[in-house]
């Protein structure tokens, strides 16, 4: 019996790996407990962020032990719990008792949890879906960091100290696709600082630590949207200057982008003058620049009168 608690979706991964030729004779209970997690409410209530996480890693804990202690008697037995609270267990039963009792611990357990979270599979029928999902816990990982971002009160509320006593501009691309990214980044390096992001919950714990003055947000983003990023950023940053990026122009999510507060949206691909012109626009950045004029006018001043 093998309980993983640390770095989950890295030994997840391998050991899908190593039983990628054989995994015939494996099952896979899944209890989707992330599910528990809304994003939206979260975003809703930064400021229950701390305790609404603690409070669903603390049941996911305790089903976790649950499991883990029922299932001790069995053979082959890997179980694991995520940072984003999923649990599963992975075995391989020796005998046909053994292949009843897994079934009747997941019915028992799957009861404790709402219905539809939960899924019984033999792994050799599921792999290529059970790959994509250690993939995505990945993302999930990213996800959970960016929430403790997101809660550490005092990150936020220098964001803006931080943005203002730079002394010079910063813009950040959250962008998957390469190519757009390092075209958005031969436009903006020669007299931008740049950061990229590769994904929303990435571009969230680099908002929160960066404080840049413009963001440049992809709306087809891996994991969380860039509707949901652009949520998380305006919900701990009111004053954020977005704009959204997208190889569609679909009239539903440019006015989703421009409720949820972003200033405005470029169609990919974009030329280099308008992403330029978008920049400009930013007040961070206008400010930026006015603050270098009179602190420019000043040496002068003092200059002459010497």
């Amino acid at each position: 019996m093998l309980a993983v608690h640390e770095s989950a979706e890295h030994h997840f991964i391998t050991t899908l790996q190593s039983l990628k030729m054989s995994p015939k004779g494996w099952v896979c209970l899944h209890f989707a407990l992330s599910r528990n997690i809304s994003h939206s409410a979260l975003m809703e209530d930064t400021e229950s962020i701390t305790y609404r996480l603690r409070d669903a890693r603390e049941k996911a804990q305790s089903f976790f032990v649950e499991l883990v202690k029922r299932a001790n008697n069995f053979s082959e037995v890997i179980a694991y719990i995520f940072p984003d609270n999923d649990v599963i267990l992975l075995a391989r039963p020796n005998t046909f008792d053994e292949k009843e009792g897994l079934q009747i611990l997941f019915r028992e357990m799957a009861a404790r949890i709402q219905k539809g979270f939960s899924d019984y599979c033999e792994l050799a029928a599921e792999l290529y879906n059970y790959q994509k999902f250690a993939d995505h816990k990945f993302l999930t990982a990213q996800r959970m960091k960016a929430y403790e971002h997101m809660a550490d009160g005092h990150k936020i509320s220098s964001i803006g100290i931080r943005r203002g006593r730079r002394g010079y501009p910063l813009v950040m691309v959250v962008e998957d696709d390469r190519f757009t990214s390092s075209y958005a980044a031969h436009i903006l390096n020669k007299n931008y600082e740049i950061i990229l992001s590769r994904s929303g919950e990435q571009g969230i714990s680099d908002y929160i630590e960066q404080a840049p003055d413009i963001v440049f947000l992809d709306i087809h983003l891996p994991g969380l949207s860039g509707h949901d990023t652009l949520q998380s950023i305006r919900a701990i940053d009111p004053k954020a200057f977005i704009v959204m990026l997208s190889v569609d122009a679909v009239k539903k999510n440019i006015m989703q982008a421009s409720s949820n507060g972003a200033y405005s949206f470029l169609r990919k691909p974009f030329s280099k003058e308008k992403m330029i012109e978008m920049v400009k626009r930013s007040p961070f950045i206008q400010a930026s620049s006015a603050r270098k004029t009179t602190d420019t006018s000043a040496v002068q001043g003092e200059q002459s009168i010497h």
